[in-house]
């Protein structure tokens, strides 16, 4: 935070427009509604029965526009016994059961570090709006689209999952390894530096034995296979440690990269701001509020012909753009009427939130 402004908020909301609205308070429902007259989409993601309380549900959005997309993102989905339950990203990581196979192999399950939960639903709820929308231009009907933060994740444990469902076999933290190949982890170099390596294939595994000048690895019959090296992951993971342990992380790099290998450097947060490849790509853009605070953040990982790499984006203050947008429904006097009381609250609770913080 500075300035009175966050950088956790121009992260998330760089290049929107914000607009506050009470839809507790009739009238200003009322413009919301006829706003919906022309949307394309609504999308919310309080906790299930939050909008039916303001009045607000499927059934109407769509008696008033057909076309209409209604996107719904929850923790655990809009019916069941678990839909009233409210959610973060850590507990659904935790209900999922990400956290069950994340951290050190024989330790005890961490949360990932990213917000995984979070971003996950977002981009299937996206992924269904557009699907919507699609549809609607071409059916003349809109879509009710429900997506659940759980449900996103499930879906991310893919093989894992599915191998559980056939042997009921619980798998526990995992570490670096992956249980259906090997060599796959992180091996320290000489200089201390560890580089993650995966070696999926029985041709990568060639690969990987003539890059690290090992032909004996290559000839042992029982490491022919991807099972027979899983079934051996402790011997080959000792095996490549020794090797990788009396060369350079650059030396080791060099000669990966020269076979084509999969790996990567585990890159802190320093390291990530001055890769090379996301210098090239612009991967970081500038975010900017009215009071001239910049902020740093991750910009947009889509890149598309025809449209230039945006750098520089505007964050908007709390209700900037209320009467902006609104005016496409209301006249100016009639937003000052509705909206000046209801901007002047929110900008007094957020200037004591930030002199408290």
């Amino acid at each position: 935070m500075k300035n009175h402004v966050s950088s956790h908020f121009a992260t998330r909301n760089r290049g929107k427009k914000s607009v506050l609205m009470n839809l507790k308070n009739p009238d200003q429902k009322a413009l919301f509604l006829k706003m919906v007259e022309t949307a394309d989409a609504v999308i919310e993601n309080f906790k299930p029965g939050t909008m039916s309380k303001f009045g607000i549900d499927y059934e109407l959005l769509k008696s008033i526009n057909p076309k209409i997309v209604y996107t719904s993102i929850s923790g655990y989905g809009q019916e069941g016994p678990y839909a009233n339950c409210p959610a973060f990203d850590q507990t659904v990581q935790a209900e999922s059961g990400v956290m069950s196979v994340t951290g050190p192999a024989g330790g005890e399950p961490v949360k990932a570090g990213a917000s995984i939960a979070d971003y996950s639903a977002g981009l299937y709820a996206c992924i269904g709006t557009l699907m919507g929308i699609i549809d609607a231009k071409t059916t003349g009907q809109g879509r009710r689209v429900d997506v659940s933060m759980m449900e996103s994740l499930m879906l991310s444990l893919e093989n894992l999952l599915s191998v559980y469902l056939i042997d009921k076999k619980i798998p526990g933290p995992m570490g670096n390894s992956y249980a259906s190949s090997a060599p796959i982890g992180a091996y320290k170099c000489k200089d201390g530096k560890p580089l993650m390596v995966t070696v999926g294939t029985d041709a990568q595994w060639k690969g990987f034995c003539e890059a690290m000048e090992q032909p004996q690895w290559y000839a042992k019959p029982e490491w022919e296979t991807m099972i027979g090296r899983a079934n051996d992951s402790q011997a080959i993971d000792a095996e490549v440690n020794r090797v990788f342990g009396e060369l350079t992380c650059e030396e080791v790099c060099g000669k990966l990269r020269a076979h084509n290998m999969v790996f990567g450097r585990i890159n802190n947060f320093e390291d990530v701001a001055n890769h090379p490849q996301v210098q090239y790509r612009k991967s970081f853009v500038h975010a900017a509020f009215p009071n001239g605070t910049t902020f740093t953040v991750p910009g947009n990982p889509m890149i598309m012909s025809g449209v230039g790499r945006e750098t520089e984006y505007t964050a908007a203050e709390l209700g900037q753009d209320t009467f902006a947008v609104l005016r496409e429904v209301a006249d100016e006097s009639v937003l000052h009427e509705l909206f000046d009381e209801t901007i002047a609250q929110a900008g007094a609770a957020a200037a004591q939130k930030y002199a408290k913080s």
